[in-house]
């Protein structure tokens, strides 16, 4: 008696004659590959290409993306994988794609996304914020694991690459780290925690004489304060840095060719160093140049950020930033940095526009 050998496929059974009949001669029967080792893998792959080891916990889909954006152009206001990218529209469209989570476009304001997160319980998907020696946040990146992040370099306009928070630039820079709140599985009082408290009142867990972190004010308190201070009533959704920015400059006189903090400044000087020190936005201090690096809009379509110029003549009376419910805030030439309705601007409007990167 003849014995058959059975094959066991994805369709059922085989036998070796049904196979030549078929003209599958020298059967290999299949092997299913281990699913721990095909992930294994996929974590060996990512690491090799992202410079660091990963524990086999980490978001596979998350490792995916940022590999495909390795070698992206630098480009400011920019997030195009492949084509150009800064760190901001980096980091947003990672979120994006990978989770259909949509975070603020620059790099300050986009701790109002995230809650406080400590350098020793960095996770891979964490958020890095790093900041100038004033305190202004400038550049943002993704952790990855062992120190390691990826992010969008300016320098030689690398683009999408990885670095170490141990190098001497990045360990002098770093301000502190975030993880997105919609993404954060730790308990409700850790959800609490937020970065924007940290950076809003300009410290790193600074703690007082007892040892216990000093009382954070909530973000709802502040654009509580600040829509009161302002006479207008805020979103939520405006950029906590550059409002902290403009209120610090409040009352500060009037002075031609000067940009000083309580001892005077002009309407370019006003508008350039508060984006320059709130989100290292650099303007021409010349109003003709300072418009060629904006982006025209409409006053139907002013939002929070936006800069209004008033020409009268040749000079420009009135640069000032929008804030809400049709007010601006510039130096007056009597009254110093102030806020005013635009109904009240005897001077006709020249132009407004939009700085590409404050996305809101």
């Amino acid at each position: 008696m003849k014995k058959r050998i059975l094959l066991l496929t994805a369709c059922g059974l085989l036998t070796v004659s049904s196979m030549k009949a078929t003209g599958i001669e020298n059967p290999v029967p299949y092997v299913v590959s281990n699913p721990v080792e095909v992930l294994k893998n996929d974590y060996d792959t990512y690491g090799k290409k992202l410079g660091t080891t990963f524990k086999g916990t980490e978001d596979l889909k998350l490792l995916k993306e940022i590999v495909s954006w390795l070698g992206t152009p630098y480009k400011y206001a920019a997030s195009n994988k492949g084509k150009g990218t800064d760190c901001s529209g980096f980091v947003s469209g990672v979120f994006n794609n990978v989770y259909g989570i949509k975070l603020q476009r620059t790099s300050s304001s986009m701790v109002v996304n995230v809650n406080k997160v400590e350098r020793n319980e960095l996770e891979c998907g964490d958020i890095l914020f790093f900041a100038n020696d004033k305190g202004s946040i400038y550049h943002v990146a993704i952790y990855l694991a062992n120190d390691v992040f990826a992010h969008s370099a300016t320098s030689k306009n690398i683009g999408v690459k990885t670095d170490n928070l141990n190098s001497t630039y990045y360990k002098k820079a770093f301000y502190c780290a975030g993880r997105v709140k919609s993404l954060d599985k730790r308990s409700k009082a850790q959800d609490k925690d937020d970065v924007s408290n940290v950076v809003i009142n300009g410290d790193k867990n600074k703690e007082n004489s007892k040892g216990k972190a000093d009382n954070k004010t909530s973000v709802e308190d502040y654009y509580e304060t600040y829509s009161k201070d302002f006479g207008v009533k805020f979103k939520g959704s405006e950029d906590l840095t550059i409002l902290k920015e403009i209120h610090s400059w409040l009352g500060t006189p009037y002075k031609s060719g000067l940009a000083q903090k309580g001892i005077g400044v002009d309407a370019p000087g006003f508008v350039s160093t508060v984006f320059e020190n709130a989100c290292n936005v650099l303007l021409s201090r010349q109003p003709d140049k300072m418009k060629k690096n904006l982006t025209k809009t409409s006053k139907n379509k002013l939002k929070f950020g936006d800069v209004v110029f008033y020409k009268k003549g040749e000079s420009y009376p009135i640069i000032g930033i929008y804030l809400s419910d049709g007010k601006i805030v510039y130096p007056s030439i009597s009254k110093g940095v102030m806020v005013i309705d635009m109904k009240n601007v005897s001077f006709s409007i020249n132009y407004m526009g939009s700085i590409s990167a404050l996305n809101y």
